[in-house]
């Protein structure tokens, strides 16, 4: 039987996963809006390269006398999002992938995961199916995922 802290922190934990990935979700669609309103028609390439391609999109080569600092690089915030996005990618499950990287007030990254079965518990042995042909809830991923959940949290 769970107890009331192995219950709290995996409630916890599902609904930290569930506001990171309605985030990501947000982000991904304003910022694929707004993206697609401000893109230019390509230019042509005057000078392409085999392995690069186009010299054009390449970002101009800075003197390494230059004592500024770059510009053109990514916000912190685009890139805990990338973690993110980068962590979905391992997820097994067939009909959504979720990543999450939960950051500190500071920038400190606190931890990276992704949907899917606990550590130490087998994901070929268990059910990925959203729904049951048979309408058997045990022939689906929801019962086995919350039990393993709580499971995980108490070290079985």
């Amino acid at each position: 039987m769970a107890s009331a802290r192995d219950l709290a922190v995996a409630s916890i934990s599902a609904a930290v996963g569930a506001a990171a990935a309605a985030a990501a979700l947000r982000f991904l669609s304003s910022y694929g809006a707004s993206s697609a309103k401000q893109r230019s028609p390509p230019t042509p390439c005057a000078e392409h390269l085999a392995v690069n391609g186009c010299a054009a999109e390449r970002p101009p080569v800075q003197s390494p006398f230059d004592p500024s600092k770059r510009e053109g690089y990514i916000s912190w915030d685009d890139y805990f999002m990338a973690i993110a996005f980068l962590s979905a990618k391992r997820s097994k499950d067939p009909n959504r992938q979720v990543g999450a990287c939960l950051v500190s007030q500071e920038g400190i990254i606190l931890g990276i995961g992704y949907n899917g079965f606990p550590r130490g518990c087998s994901d070929n042995k268990l059910p990925w199916a959203k729904k049951s042909a048979k309408g058997d809830p045990l022939e689906t991923k929801y019962p086995s995922s919350v039990e393993l959940t709580g499971s995980g949290s108490r070290g079985i």
